[in-house]
């Protein structure tokens, strides 16, 4: 796991590794993979999220709590060939979700081993009217 050296905004997708490909899309350049973003609103501990990421400890990704309207957000970018990902906890400060912690970025397996295990954690809408 890579971090960036200073908080960057992966909403944005300010990573050196991802480029924009066309209008709406971005790619993750070295395999030429489409990337997806994924948004978790938890209601775990932040210390708790970033502590099974730092370890590698993807598992216990599945024990989270998702759940709307809470302070806490996981997003994670992930390339669709499951070689790269990153992930980083924003908090929501009125009125908007800013940085919590630094960019965590994976490759090869530890990408596709996060990804994986986030599988099962169900990502809630942010539309109210599905």
């Amino acid at each position: 796991m890579e971090t960036t050296n200073k908080t960057n905004d992966l909403s944005r997708y300010e990573l050196p590794e991802l480029k924009r490909k066309g209008l709406f899309g971005w790619q993750y350049t070295p395999t030429q993979s489409a990337v997806k973003k994924k948004e978790y609103y938890l209601t775990d501990d932040a210390d708790v999220v970033e502590s099974i990421l730092e370890k590698h400890q993807f598992a216990e990704l599945r024990s989270l709590h998702c759940k709307m309207l809470t302070p806490l957000e996981l997003l994670v970018v992930g390339a669709k060939d499951g070689q790269f990902a990153a992930a980083q906890i924003r908090r929501y400060v009125p009125y908007e979700f800013k940085p919590e912690s630094e960019i965590m970025v994976f490759k090869g397996a530890d990408a596709e081993a996060l990804l994986n295990n986030l599988k099962d954690v169900k990502p809630v809408d942010k539309g109210l009217w599905k």
